[in-house]
């Protein structure tokens, strides 16, 4: 039987302006830069601000304090050190002369380039080379092969029509893996290794250490990962102290054989910069990069008085197009006049509750927060708090710090005291970094230790901290 009804529901819809600023929230602020330039290519009617501002000196508008004063990076009681804005931007816009003692702003694939530069010196055929340019397209930023050979000889028949085999691209792989830095072109840690003690000269290593290493790294790795010594020693029938020197010569290789030069540098850009006065914190919201965004209004009257002259179908069309992108604009120079003053409410309730870590920079001073505490200061919701913490840094006196990391779980010492589980961990790896190599200590007996400084917890749980500490079990530990 067909019958009608009505139902009445309630349903909670973001607006478009609520979603851009959700995705705004996350974005860091050299994300934000490329945002802006991005939508300002797109919609006609946005344009930025040209301003004559000082590059030294913080305008107005681009800098708020806590509580209600700014603290002039140029004052003479402002200290700088080595992490000071002005080395940021430097790193930014670095010229070829400069020294680069600070952080670099890096090209992501110069290192890619230089590979290439080295595959053109080499007397290859056409076929050759278009291998050799697809597979220094797969390494990673640590100088590895991201991909397999198998899918890379496919990539090649679908983007370069160019029908191969394995053993074809293995062929040019290793040249490749001949070039510098050495390691590169590897396919996994046992491979980069290997490349590394083949390619090193005797005459300044230890015939028989050196042979030593290389067959430890292509015969026994597994063992040697997993700390077997004893019977790589018994298989390869050499001292302990052969296998010392072996394995030392293993530890001054380089893992990730593009990390750490010049051309893979990574670049931290600070979201906030944070100073003090004594006991008085102040913040700045880096926005220094950021172009200042406003509607092009005499395009749009220039437009309006076009589409007067026009036709009704003309000037409807006009019309549309006027209406769609200047409600775009707004919107956008809304979302991210939001975003400001949210980044603003986040940091000022950060600081008020750490602000004697900031001051002292001891991590025993960090207090218990979690991003709950954060919305319930701000009035904020807990995903938009999480959004502002996300991926982004702050500059300090004493360094450049994630903000997530702030955030941290409160325990109850012996004492009755709370103390946060960064400051625990922070306590476990001391513990692990002074311990015994050559006999490492037990999850309990570093619950044991940790025990007698008052903080009491179970094995479990110092078995997680370990594991997020990223520090291996007692007998991954051991050395000779």
């Amino acid at each position: 039987m067909i019958s009608q009804s009505q139902e009445m529901r309630m349903r909670q819809r973001l607006t478009r302006q609520q979603v851009l600023v959700s995705r705004l929230l996350g974005l860091s602020s050299e994300n934000l830069e490329q945002e802006i330039k991005k939508e300002v290519e797109e919609n006609p009617f946005l344009e930025e601000v040209i301003e004559d501002t000082n590059p030294t000196s913080p305008s107005d508008n681009d800098s708020d304090s806590y509580p209600d004063e700014l603290i002039d990076p140029n004052d003479e009681n402002y200290t700088r050190s080595i992490y000071d804005y002005d080395d940021y931007r430097s790193a930014r816009n670095r010229s070829d002369d400069s020294d680069g003692s600070t952080f670099q702003q890096a090209d992501e694939t110069s290192f890619q380039t230089s590979l290439l530069e080295q595959l053109r010196l080499r007397p290859l055929t056409e076929r050759q080379m278009t291998i050799g340019t697809e597979l220094i397209g797969n390494i990673d930023e640590s100088g590895y092969i991201a991909r397999s050979i198998g899918v890379i000889v496919d990539d090649l028949a679908i983007r370069r029509n160019l029908e191969t085999t394995e053993e074809e691209v293995e062929e040019v792989l290793q040249i490749i893996q001949t070039f510098e830095p050495a390691g590169v072109g590897a396919r996994n840690l046992q491979e980069c290794l290997s490349i590394q003690l083949h390619r090193k000269d005797d005459s300044d290593t230890d015939a028989d250490t050196l042979a030593n290493a290389i067959t430890v790294v292509d015969k026994y790795f597994d063992d040697l990962t997993n700390r077997r010594f004893e019977k790589i020693c018994r298989q390869m029938e050499i001292s302990e102290d052969d296998l010392q020197k072996a394995v030392e010569l293993i530890r001054s290789l380089n893992p990730r054989p593009c990390d750490g030069s010049d051309s893979t540098a990574q670049t931290i850009i600070p979201d906030f910069y944070i100073t003090r006065q004594g006991d008085h914190l102040s913040f700045s919201i880096n926005e220094r990069n950021l172009p200042k965004l406003r509607k092009d209004t005499a395009f749009i009257e220039r437009l309006q008085n076009e589409a007067s002259r026009q036709n009704a179908t003309q000037q409807r069309e006009t019309q549309k197009f006027i209406d769609k992108h200047t409600d775009d604009a707004d919107i956008f120079i809304s979302a991210v006049e939001q975003r400001y003053h949210t980044l603003h409410q986040v940091m000022a309730a950060i600081l008020k509750r750490q602000h004697d870590y900031f001051i002292s920079g001891d991590i025993a001073d960090l207090k218990p927060m979690l991003q709950k505490d954060i919305a319930e200061d701000t009035g904020l919701d807990i995903s938009t708090v999480s959004r502002v913490v996300n991926q982004k840094y702050a500059h300090t006196e004493h360094g450049v710090i994630l903000l997530k990391e702030l955030f941290s779980n409160a325990m109850a010492k012996d004492d009755g005291s709370d103390v946060t589980t960064k400051a625990i961990k922070e306590e476990l790896k001391k513990i692990v970094e002074n311990e015994d190599k050559t006999n490492p200590l037990s999850d309990e007996e570093l619950r044991t230790l940790l025990q007698q400084k008052g903080f009491t917890m179970a094995r479990r749980t110092v078995a997680k901290y370990r594991e997020q500490l990223e520090i291996p079990t007692a007998r991954l530990r051991k050395e000779l």
